[in-house]
């Protein structure tokens, strides 16, 4: 029995991994995919995450997936645990699926989704690539049941439903004295723009909670007490290294004109910084 209201005419999978291009890993997920399905459309979504950075890749699928048509299966395979007991899973999240270890790769999802989500786990094997393989589940797990997902098969015929799934806990402001709040930095972009756990939401009710509209951020020695409204704001202000912005993810993130505020800043991911919200 297939489930037809969230599926696609073309079905589509996209594919998340810190596989890099450097190997041929995704190239055999792909032949997988394409041998079994061969009308499906694969989506290339990332394959540079950090490699066993498992929360940074749940933010990178977390930002991405609702921008695909209602459907879309991703695969998300960021897997150090690989050939362990961790178990592989099958999730359908409001009009999506997803497929990948069961490890917290889908905590941002999960979070978004939470009212509306099944998860199992994979336990079927007549939908797996077989001998399994101890280091390459990609391969031979998680590709062939997005495959066979693709071609409409239920969630549930691929294995019983479970509720003890991991779930990471989600970097969030962190509520120092005041109206002071502890922030991290989540992801590095390719232009070295650093995105901060600072939602949007949360960060328009700090201010509606004030008296006005100013905040006071600081990192690595570097105060910012405004928001740009583009990145090339910087070029009027000579002198202002760093500005801030609300960027595609709906996070606060700190850029640098035409350069690396990352390098700049010498931050990375994990590090953390304040915000004040002024009353």
């Amino acid at each position: 029995m297939s489930d037809t209201s969230t599926r696609c005419t073309i079905p589509i999978i996209t594919l998340t991994t810190d596989f890099t291009d450097r190997d041929p890993f995704v190239g055999i997920m792909k032949g997988i995919i394409l041998g079994i399905n061969p009308r499906v459309q694969i989506v290339d979504l990332c394959h540079q995450v950090p490699a066993y950075n498992i929360l940074e890749a749940s933010f990178l699928l977390g930002s991405s997936y609702r921008h695909f048509p209602a459907g879309t299966i991703h695969v998300a395979v960021v897997d150090p645990g690989v050939g362990s007991q961790r178990r592989p899973i099958l999730a359908k999240a409001g009009r999506y699926f997803f497929v990948a270890p069961d490890n917290g790769i889908l905590s941002y999802p999960y979070q978004e989704e939470q009212a509306d989500l099944q998860v199992f786990h994979l336990t079927e094997q007549q939908y797996f690539r077989l001998p399994i393989s101890q280091t390459f589940h990609g391969r031979d797990i998680f590709a062939p049941v997005a495959a066979w997902l693709s071609t409409g098969l239920a969630p549930h015929l691929f294995g019983p439903r479970i509720s003890d799934y991991l779930q990471l806990e989600v970097p969030k402001p962190r509520h120092l004295a005041g109206r002071i709040y502890e922030f991290q930095i989540i992801h590095r972009d390719a232009f070295g723009n650093l995105i901060t756990s600072i939602g949007q939401e949360f960060f328009s009710q700090q201010l509606s909670a004030g008296s006005g509209e100013r905040f006071i951020l600081e990192i690595a020695s570097q105060v910012i007490d405004c928001l740009k409204p583009h990145y090339a704001a910087l070029r009027e202000q000579p002198g202002c290294l760093v500005g801030a912005i609300f960027g595609s993810s709906g996070h606060l993130e700190l850029f640098a004109h035409q350069a690396s505020a990352a390098e700049l800043l010498q931050v990375k991911v994990g590090d953390t910084g304040t915000i004040t919200f002024l009353e």
